[in-house]
């Protein structure tokens, strides 16, 4: 939709830390102007394209041009995707190195993260920080602007923390004099995530109330899930009780009220969240936030992929070099599926086949990539039909990325009822609505518990960049089990209990920091 996908006009020239908290510098981006940020943030106008540069960091799958979808990276960290690549060479690189559990505070990928991340957050404060002092035409715009800024920064913090354990908590852009920032407390950067999303529930629109041509942007209702996210992961990875500020009777109470008035809802079939070819069936009723990739970038190539608004998950994650009769694109390889986790889903479960794209069951052949186990993800394969001819095709495709829907709202709300105070017959009832959907009117389903809501979540969310994250909040010992696996080369993974599955802080970023971070455990 045009208020996302239109970052190539709107992003005026803007001063920006560098994805760390060490120098300042003045990025150009086309066309350059005379705008700069000192006789910019004058009008809603202005507001607009700054609130459109904070979403467009949503889509940098390729920070400092290293290939990092998140979901993608979740998945690789996790038990059901191994490397992959064109050959033993790729698992040098960085995604081996997760995917085995050898970073150190040089790797590449560390320091991409980091930067993208800071970056978003950058931007966000920088819009808080100028949005009372502009004029607006549209009653209620500075409050909207505001509330989408701090869905915004929660999201890109609740990344952050979640990757690096212990990060600096930034609020406001930063003077000379104070880039040697120190490391919050984990339970800070979680109490002012709860609030940035608290103070969004309060002012942005439910998604019943969004027109079309708006849809993409944030609601209440997303906020509302993702605050259900961040509480069950923060309570599980720290063994809390509670979200610093937010109550466990509370957040059942904001799952009950997303589920009952939202206007979110189970589409009728699980293959309709996921239509790979026009017309596309984005922003539909199941999706509560979803990101806005496009193929309407003419700029971007292998050398600067940050550029690209395209969907770098999909050519990364897609089988090399398909037959040329074939409906698909040729892809990367990486991320290859374990074949193992195919055998999890039931012949019956009509998700096994959306899920799951094995190319000898259709006669389709390819070159065998490193570690290829012979499946790939079925739920947004690169095909043809998606090349643009604007920019480098590889980089544009167009499959927007779901990264909560209704059906993990219901999962997610049944496990807060089952463990957290409610009511068990509510849980079981949110259960059921997802677990029928998918299998036939035979089917009975199993008394929920925390192994049923776990099972059901890792066949319903497969290969969405959930699996590792729910993994890592049953603790240490559970995610080392499953994600510890070892076949004899070239299938192995391995997980770094003595970092607690958190990554490394970027070397540069103490470095240039005169060690005011830092490192985290498992890395010295």
């Amino acid at each position: 939709m045009k208020f996302i996908n239109q970052y190539k006009k709107y992003v005026p020239v803007l001063f920006f830390l560098t994805g760390t908290i060490s120098c300042t510098k003045i990025i150009e981006l086309d066309p350059i102007t005379s705008v700069v940020e000192s006789n910019f943030y004058r009008t809603e106008t202005d507001c607009l394209q700054g609130l459109t540069a904070a979403y467009n960091v949503l889509l940098w799958d390729a920070p400092q041009n290293q290939n990092a979808p998140f979901h993608l990276i979740s998945e690789v960290l996790a038990d059901h995707c191994f490397t992959g690549g064109a050959s033993v060479t790729d698992l040098q690189a960085s995604i081996g190195n997760i995917d085995r559990a050898t970073m150190t505070p040089n790797d590449k990928a560390a320091s991409a993260m980091w930067y993208k991340y800071y970056f978003g957050i950058y931007r966000c404060n920088l819009l808080l920080e100028k949005l009372p002092g502009a004029t607006y035409t549209t009653p209620g715009a500075q409050q909207r602007f505001t509330a989408e800024a701090k869905f915004l920064r929660a999201y890109y913090y609740f990344d952050l923390v979640r990757l690096y354990g212990n990060v600096p908590l930034i609020l406001k852009p930063l003077g000379p004099t104070e880039y040697n920032q120190k490391q919050s407390a984990p339970a800070d950067v979680y109490k002012q995530i709860a609030q940035d999303l608290t103070d969004a529930i309060g002012v942005l629109p439910r998604y019943n109330q969004m027109v079309p041509s708006e849809l993409g942007r944030v609601t209440s209702d997303a906020a509302r899930a993702l605050l259900m996210r961040v509480w069950l992961y923060y309570t599980g990875y720290y063994q809390q009780n509670e979200l610093p500020g937010v109550s466990a009777s509370a957040i059942i109470q904001i799952g009950d009220e997303l589920i009952k008035n939202s206007g979110h809802d189970l589409l009728a079939k699980f293959s309709d969240c996921f239509v790979l070819t026009a017309p596309y069936n984005n922003n539909n009723k199941e999706s509560v936030f979803e990101l806005q990739y496009s193929s309407l970038a003419y700029s971007g190539d292998y050398s600067n992929r940050i550029n690209a608004n395209g969907n770098l998950a999909t050519m990364l994650w897609s089988m090399r070099s398909p037959n040329s009769g074939s409906p698909y694109a040729p892809g990367w390889s990486f991320a290859t599926v374990d074949s193992a986790f195919v055998s999890q889903f039931d012949n019956t479960d009509a998700r096994k086949a959306v899920t799951f794209l094995i190319p000898k069951n259709i006669g389709v052949s390819y070159t065998l990539g490193y570690q290829d186990m012979g499946v790939f993800p079925q739920k947004w394969v690169a095909l043809k039909a998606n090349n643009s001819a604007k920019g480098d095709p590889v980089l544009n495709y167009p499959n927007h990325f779901s990264v909560i829907r209704f059906s993990d709202v219901l999962l997610m709300a049944s496990e807060l009822h089952l463990l957290h105070g409610g009511s068990a017959a509510t849980a079981q009832q949110y259960f059921e609505r997802v677990a029928r959907r998918s299998r036939p009117s035979s089917y009975v389903p199993p008394v929920v518990t925390l192994d049923v809501l776990y099972n059901e979540r890792d066949l319903e969310l497969a290969l969405e960049g959930v699996r590792y994250w729910d993994l890592m909040r049953r603790g240490m010992d559970y995610a080392a089990k499953r994600i510890n696996i070892n076949r004899g080369e070239p299938i192995i993974s391995r997980f770094n209990t003595a970092a607690k599955g958190l990554f490394p802080i970027p070397a540069t970023e103490i470095l240039l920091t005169n060690n005011s971070l830092v490192q985290n455990p498992g890395y010295n």
